[in-house]
């Protein structure tokens, strides 16, 4: 029987930028190295990676597929592990970075969607063309969609669905990534998936680094991990 539950973890590294409340020596290596121990930590056969600033985190167990592509900010990349690498169609379509299991027949797309409230309209129609742009029937849309709650119906018309997810994916509250902003909290890392698939056990992983007297966070955004499963 070919295999069809795969894990995911997806990040929005900001850059890689320092936040505010890192000691002021931390550099950009730390951060690298801080990233790859949490992916080697989950251990997820998918890594879906947003605002990157030009590089991609190493991480042995896993190779970037051969496809990749700019967003507004940054650029995105996908991870798989290396066992799955020669069970994969990669391509870019609509500004994802689409990853098709050809053995599963599931469709993995990583986005970074359009910011803003006024850009509802846009996120929507994005999410519908990615669905259209795959070659399987069972599609899942992962990253930073910065959607916002009240958008979920009209997602769903379009055949896609999601839950929310167990915690918030930003809380600038208290991610102090950003000194004196605006303090509140969002669901932008999101899941939406036809409904031949199940998504299940996801995780926020809010937890800082600790280094010395300082605890932060590697970005302004939390990473998310979890299962999706074809039904």
């Amino acid at each position: 029987m070919p295999r069809t539950s795969f894990t995911f973890l997806s990040w929005n590294l900001c850059l890689l930028q320092r936040s505010d409340e890192a000691p002021p020596f931390w550099r950009t290596d730390q951060a690298e190295a801080a990233v790859r121990e949490l992916v080697l930590k989950h251990a997820p056969d998918f890594v879906f990676f947003q605002e990157l600033p030009g590089l991609v985190p190493f991480v042995e167990t896993h190779d970037m597929v051969p496809a990749n592509c700019k967003s507004h900010s940054g650029d995105m990349a996908t991870l798989a592990k290396k066992e799955l690498m020669q069970d994969l169609k990669s391509w870019t379509a609509k500004g994802a970075v689409m990853s098709e299991i050809r053995s599963a027949g599931i469709t993995l797309a990583n986005v970074h969607l359009r910011p803003g409230g006024e850009g509802t309209w846009h996120r929507v129609a994005n999410i519908n063309d990615i669905k259209q742009a795959a070659n399987t029937d069972a599609v899942l849309i992962i990253g930073d969609t910065n959607t916002r709650l009240t958008e979920s119906e009209k997602i769903a018309q379009v055949g896609m669905v999601g839950d929310k997810p167990p915690k918030p994916t930003w809380d600038s509250r208290t991610n102090r990534f950003r000194s004196g902003g605006r303090e509140f909290t969002a669901y932008y890392t999101r899941y939406f998936h036809t409904e031949n698939l199940n998504v299940s056990r996801v995780q926020v992983l809010d937890q800082p680094i600790v280094d010395d007297k300082y605890s932060f966070h590697l970005s302004d955004h939390f990473p998310m991990f979890g299962r999706v499963e074809k039904t």
